[in-house]
């Protein structure tokens, strides 16, 4: 008798806390989960260094981020890329944009960017360049999607040599197609136009993708930067192939 009066007093003292985790729990699991992060970004660096014969190092830094919050979005981006061959630099450039969307149907949307290039040994060494726009998400499905936009506005370029900018009115074109390979695998192809009276500029950008491991990949880079106009002895286009390791975070 003592031994069942003993077991009621356990059974009542654990029975009402065992109730209560449930109904917990149930009220937990009812619960709707948290709202997506509005951030999106990734950081990326890529390094080669070379002895012996030849000492040479490269190094290039890539960043991007997005914010996401409907109907506005922001974008910018930015690159840092450096190479020296036997102590005597032989490729610096600085890079960085940024562009605020605002949708006003589900697939247009009208645009302001302003995007910055200081390159010390390109035909064009420093550009400036302001648009608007409008644009359009042509294709919108699980593994495929493609924007286009179109716009109009102004740059200000310095050609290798010269101390001042020129100034010129430009149209300008934007194609990004990303396709999903695979769960860790992606290709993104980009292409920028501005076309103007003094120069046109064309700058495609090929990128593929591999997770590694979590928010961890590799990607290999493969940029185009052309120019119509380009002063004697300097060439019209430099290429910048890059292999690289980076780290992704925010909503997908």
């Amino acid at each position: 008798m003592t031994k069942l009066l003993w077991l009621a007093v356990v059974a009542a003292a654990f029975i009402p806390g065992i109730a209560s985790a449930d109904n917990a729990a149930s009220t937990s699991s009812s619960q709707p989960p948290p709202a997506p992060s509005p951030w999106k970004g990734s950081v990326a660096l890529g390094y080669l260094s070379t002895t012996g014969n030849t000492n040479s190092t490269s190094a290039n830094f890539k960043a991007g981020l997005d914010w996401h919050v409907a109907p506005w979005q922001n974008l910018f981006g930015a690159q840092a890329i450096f190479a020296k061959s036997n102590g005597v630099s032989s490729a610096e450039s600085y890079q960085a944009g940024d562009q605020l969307n605002y949708d006003f149907t589900e697939r247009d949307y009208v645009f302001g960017s302003f995007n910055y290039l200081n390159d010390h040994f390109a035909s064009v060494v420093e550009r400036y360049s302001e648009t608007v726009g409008r644009g359009r998400h042509v294709l919108k499905t699980p593994t495929q999607k493609l924007d286009l936009q179109v716009g109009i506005g102004a740059n200000q370029q310095r050609e290798a040599g010269q101390q001042d900018l020129n100034y010129q009115a430009v149209g300008v074109f934007d194609g990004t197609y990303v396709w999903t390979i695979s769960h860790n695998s992606e290709f993104k192809q980009t292409l920028h136009v501005e076309a103007g009276r003094l120069n046109t500029y064309i700058n495609p950008v090929s990128q593929l993708k591999l997770t590694i491991v979590g928010n961890l990949y590799a990607s290999l880079d493969y940029e185009v930067r052309y120019n119509t106009s380009a002063p004697p002895s300097t060439v019209h286009t430099d290429t910048i192939t890059s292999v690289n390791i980076g780290y992704s975070f925010g909503h997908k």
